[in-house]
């Protein structure tokens, strides 16, 4: 994936997981959220899916996370064609290929599996005990964001408790340099309270 810049295929993983843990519950959502699917996992495709369609392209999706989870294979049965299609000029151009199937959900999961192919070692899963989410990791990334973000509030509160006058001090600094620069004065001294207790 390219780096410093967000890639259409980390876009559409990160979409793909999303898609997984949704509640297919309004009929707002629905709307919303079939045309999203059409856009990220069918683009090519003749026409969005229907509720029921829909939802079972996410159960499969859940499913295949499972799988993937308990490292077992994801295995989707599909009646269909793969059709290679050559390039603009024949041989000589760039083929691509496709999957013609028999329900256009199908086509759905087969592109879901291929997303996720495509990410690589980078779909990881959260390793906070109890989490188990599925995510697309940057770099060394260990933890889905919303762990990372419990993590790193745990890991600072640790860090402050441990180093108490450490953060007093950081504190005091931070307010002798806006009150300089408030004031004007570059040596202006700032007396520091007794600490009560």
């Amino acid at each position: 994936m390219a780096r410093g810049r967000r890639s259409a295929v980390r876009d559409k993983a990160e979409w793909l997981l999303r898609f997984a843990g949704m509640s297919l519950a309004t009929p707002r959502d629905f709307r919303r959220l079939r045309l999203e699917a059409h856009r990220w996992l069918d683009p090519d495709g003749a026409r969005p899916l229907e509720w029921g369609e829909l939802r079972a392209v996410q159960a499969h999706i859940q499913g295949g996370l499972k799988a993937l989870r308990q490292k077992q294979p994801w295995e989707h049965r599909v009646q269909g064609t793969h059709v290679l299609l050559p390039g603009a000029t024949g041989l000589h151009g760039p083929l691509s290929r496709r999957v013609e199937t028999q329900g256009p959900s199908d086509r759905y999961v087969i592109n879901a599996m291929d997303v996720l192919t495509e990410v690589g070692d980078r779909l990881r899963t959260c390793k906070r005990p109890g989490c188990g989410r599925a995510f697309i990791a940057v770099k060394r990334q260990e933890h889905c964001i919303d762990c990372a973000k419990a993590v790193q509030k745990a890991r600072v509160a640790s860090w402050r408790k441990r180093n108490a006058q450490r953060v007093r001090d950081l504190a005091h600094e931070t307010y002798v340099r806006r009150k300089r620069r408030e004031v004007g004065r570059r040596n202006l001294k700032i007396e520091r309270r007794p600490r009560k207790g």
